[in-house]
């Protein structure tokens, strides 16, 4: 009886080991794919404002230049926007350290000479709006003037920030 068990085994392992036939499946059909490939470089440019300005009574003109411009794409302009400011709300306010503390209202009058200003009271809001743009190298001014009105001191220094966003938009 262990001899059939073992022969039963050994004829098991010699079926094992046989290879068997392997039968192939219609070929595939191919199928062919184009390829096509653009490369677009990044845009690059550098733009400079001001890190202070200093006006009087009748404000002043400030400069910003765009230079080394390159693969700026087709219908785009470099942007430069009010991103905001260091008051509360975003108002463009400049500051007296006195006392009662007076501040004063300041607008911008854009280089396309859009007044650009900020007003509580009629919800008037700068956050957003174009200063200057570009599309090739080039300085450009705005103005940045004070509204001098409610109360005020002269001889004082006022003081205040303001943020500007630079980006690609759309050249309308």
């Amino acid at each position: 009886m262990k001899k059939r068990i073992i022969a039963l085994f050994m004829m098991a392992a010699v079926c094992a080991a046989v290879p068997g036939t392997a039968f192939a499946a219609e070929p595939a059909t191919s199928q062919e794919q184009q390829i096509s490939v653009t490369l677009t470089a990044e845009p690059e440019y550098t733009v400079t404002i001001p890190s202070s300005v200093s006006m009087g009574n009748e404000g002043t003109y400030v400069d910003v230049t765009a230079s080394d411009i390159k693969n700026l794409p087709e219908g785009k302009k470099i942007s430069v926007t009010i991103a905001g400011t260091d008051k509360y709300n975003d108002q463009m306010l400049v500051e007296a350290d006195t006392s009662p503390r007076t501040s004063l209202r300041y607008q911008i009058i854009s280089a396309d000479g859009e007044l650009i200003e900020t007003n509580a009271s009629t919800g008037a809001v700068g956050v957003g709006k174009e200063v200057v743009s570009f599309t090739e190298n080039a300085t450009k001014q705005y103005q940045i003037k004070p509204v001098i009105s409610g109360r005020y001191k002269y001889g004082v220094a006022y003081t205040g920030s303001i943020t500007f966003g630079i980006e690609l938009a759309d050249n309308e």
